[in-house]
């Protein structure tokens, strides 16, 4: 398994016959083996998650499939307008949260996002792998205690729906503007989730990737500072 960082939360996973594209919006792709299967994920609809420019591929590669977070809606007017033939809507299949879709060679199940759409647990090749969305604790300092109250335990209640699990790959937030709490949703997933996972990548961080040193030299960030993977505007592992 290769992973690759593309820009923001967008990241590649290249498998011996599949290919995962993580809420791609802005970087560079490379070419593409025809023999594969491209599977695109896209948790939700913000433009630092979702571009139209994904449904390109759909052009250029017979076996390509798209998962789309159910707040992403694409009328057949939208798509005409946007250049994209109507056609592509057989190769989409929209996600709710709490969701569990099994096709022969890849399983996907959706948690509820604290923000929009969903965060994907995706099993394919025998590789599992968490991309997080806009999952996150989003302890923002302006809101009320109640709001922040209610932000931890939404955000508990679906990281424990998967504590325990092994994930070859898991792609979380590490959102600096949250100023003193842009580490609070990396903690509690690492407590709940990090001893089962192989790698973590940080993500969200808007380009200051300083964070992820930071972050390694807090409390829960040193425990597990060997499996959280340093990356910077293009890095792969």
């Amino acid at each position: 398994m290769k992973v690759t960082y593309l820009y923001h939360s967008g990241f590649l996973v290249e498998l011996e016959k599949h290919i995962l594209l993580f809420d791609y919006y802005k970087g560079e792709l490379p070419e593409f083996s025809k023999d594969k299967t491209i599977y695109v994920f896209a948790s939700h609809k913000h433009q630092d998650h979702f571009a139209i420019s994904i449904f390109a591929l759909f052009d250029q590669y017979e076996h390509i499939h798209y998962f789309l977070g159910s707040d992403i809606r694409l009328s057949d007017k939208y798509l005409e307008r946007k250049g994209i033939p109507v056609k592509v809507k057989e190769k989409l299949t929209n996600l709710g949260a709490d969701k569990t879709l099994k096709l022969p060679d890849i399983e996907i199940r959706t948690l509820r996002s604290t923000d929009a759409g969903v965060a994907f647990c995706v099993l394919c090749e025998g590789k599992s792998i968490y991309h997080a969305g806009d999952l996150n604790d989003w302890y923002w300092e302006g809101e009320t205690e109640a709001y922040k109250k209610r932000m931890k335990a939404a955000y508990e209640k679906e990281i424990d729906k998967i504590a325990g699990t092994h994930f070859h790959a898991a792609f979380v937030p590490l959102d600096p503007r949250l100023e003193k709490a842009y580490g609070y949703g990396m903690d509690y997933f690492l407590r709940q989730v990090g001893d089962g996972c192989d790698a973590v990548f940080p993500m969200h961080m808007w380009e200051h990737y300083e964070y992820i040193d930071l972050y390694k030299e807090t409390e829960i960030g040193k425990k597990f500072r060997d499996k959280i993977v340093n990356i910077d505007k293009k890095a792969s592992a």
